[in-house]
């Protein structure tokens, strides 16, 4: 098995700009690394997330007056280069000098920049790193006419980079496995005339893909799906009437089992409609809900992927040996699957965890939504808060016109104005009721009432 890909030598888009506090250390798993990302100087700083004193986790801690990141546990105080600049227990200036110049005191950072708001990482890390760096750009997405302004969305799911990679070059499995969802269906799907590789596959620049429509609405487009190492899968469709959807995908691996999507399409296919109530809407709020409604596609890839990661693990064969692959439709799985064995190992090097044996998840984790993605997206959380803020107004709302309807009855008021109160008061339990509906979409796709079954058709 070659192995001439560096996992480490890379660029990789950890996080939107979108999600991250100037206020606050952000946490994040990289290739198994844990990593904080703080900001000082205008500039995202990415360091080891642990404390060189005790080894407390630093995303823990806070931003001090200085602009410095200060360990949660006992202080210490870090600057952006990862030096030691404070130490609370010790008051010799001497003995705090000496310490917060030794190496032992020092974080490890890594470079970064900020490219098409995303925060990129180098995660190397040797004393060239810095320098090395400079010699590679990030795959960012592909200039285009269209307007590219739309938000990066970020999921972190429970199924692994290699599974997760592979869905994404194999796309006829949107007919069957989301019925129902943007007009796919079975009856729809028509077997794929054209699927191949364009050009060479290497280590650096992966492969491209150039397949034909897989359904009677897109069987004339012409489509291009390129993979650039580590984790980009750029696709585009090109319309036989001109129009064009632009798909930039990033699949990140976090750790054994684990991978963090970012995404985001542009296209003049399918203009968007407006809504002039909703958009009356704070932009938090907006973004909050449109991220809410959005799991079912996300919890049906889920719900096969990790069968298939099941059923991998009980299988000691090979992916050559296990998968059969008579369709021109599977090329796109197996070009994936081949360049990750001849140049990148045959998967993700972790960096100081091991692959502990494979955990069947249950539809708790499967389906945990407030893990996915509501913890790392600020317009989320806000909204969940906010709804949260909502219905404790309802409901103490509806206790004090309760309590007005029951004086009503006691004066003997005319029965016109006694009803008054009463229905305000269940008009406000009503909203109440389906604020704490909403509320549960930023929580998990399992219902909270009825058989907790995911309804995935």
């Amino acid at each position: 098995m070659m192995t001439n890909f560096s996992w480490t030598k890379q660029w990789y888009p950890v996080i939107p700009i979108s999600y991250l506090e100037l206020e606050h250390p952000t946490p994040i798993t990289l290739l198994g690394k844990k990593l904080v990302i703080w900001h000082k100087h205008q500039k995202w700083v990415v360091m080891d997330d642990s404390c060189p004193h005790k080894l407390a986790q630093l995303s823990l801690g806070s931003i001090n007056e200085n602009g410095n990141l200060v360990c949660r546990h006992h202080g210490w105080c870090f600057d952006e280069a990862g030096k030691c600049t404070n130490i609370p227990m010790l008051s010799d200036e001497k003995a705090l000098k000496t310490a917060c110049d030794s190496e032992k005191s020092q974080v490890k950072t890594y470079p970064t920049q900020v490219l098409q708001e995303l925060l990129w990482v180098w995660l190397d890390n040797s004393s060239t790193a810095f320098e090395e760096c400079k010699l590679k750009q990030p795959v960012v997405m592909p200039e285009s006419n269209l307007d590219t302004s739309t938000d990066w969305f970020m999921l972190e799911v429970p199924v692994g980079y290699t599974v997760s990679v592979e869905s994404t070059f194999d796309p006829s499995h949107a007919q069957f496995l989301h019925e129902g969802i943007a007009g796919f269906s079975p009856q729809k799907a028509i077997p794929m005339q054209n699927f191949e590789v364009f050009g060479e596959i290497s280590a650096e620049d992966g492969f491209t893909l150039k397949h034909s429509g897989y359904n009677i609405f897109n069987k004339d487009m012409d489509a291009t799906r390129k993979f650039t190492p580590p984790c980009s899968n750029t696709t585009s469709y090109k319309y036989s009437n001109g129009k064009f959807i632009l798909f930039q995908l990033y699949f990140i691996p976090i750790k054994p089992g684990y991978c963090r999507y970012i995404g985001k399409s542009i296209s003049d296919a399918f203009p968007q409609k407006s809504n002039f109530w909703f958009e009356r809407l704070p932009k938090y709020l907006q973004t909050g809900l449109k991220h809410s409604s959005n799991y079912k596609l996300g919890n049906q890839d889920l719900s096969m992927m990790h069968s298939q990661a099941v059923n991998e693990s009980s299988d000691d064969k090979t992916w050559q040996k296990s998968y059969f692959m008579p369709s021109l439709a599977d090329v796109g799985i197996v070009t994936f699957r081949k360049w990750l064995d001849e140049f990148a190992g045959g998967k993700p090097e972790w960096l100081g965890v091991k692959e502990s044996p494979f955990q069947e998840l249950n539809d708790e984790q499967l389906y945990d939504i407030w893990n996915r993605h509501t913890k790392h997206c600020p317009s989320c959380r806000q909204s969940l808060a906010f709804i949260d803020q909502f219905k404790d107004y309802c409901l103490n709302f509806t206790a004090v016109l309760a309590i007005l309807g029951l004086l009503l009855i006691i004066i003997n008021l005319p029965l016109k104005i006694v009803l008054i109160p009463v229905l305000l008061g269940i008009l406000s339990l009503i909203c109440s009721y389906k604020l704490n509906s909403i509320r549960e979409r930023f929580i998990s796709s399992i219902p909270n009432r009825g058989l907790p079954v995911v309804k995935l058709y």
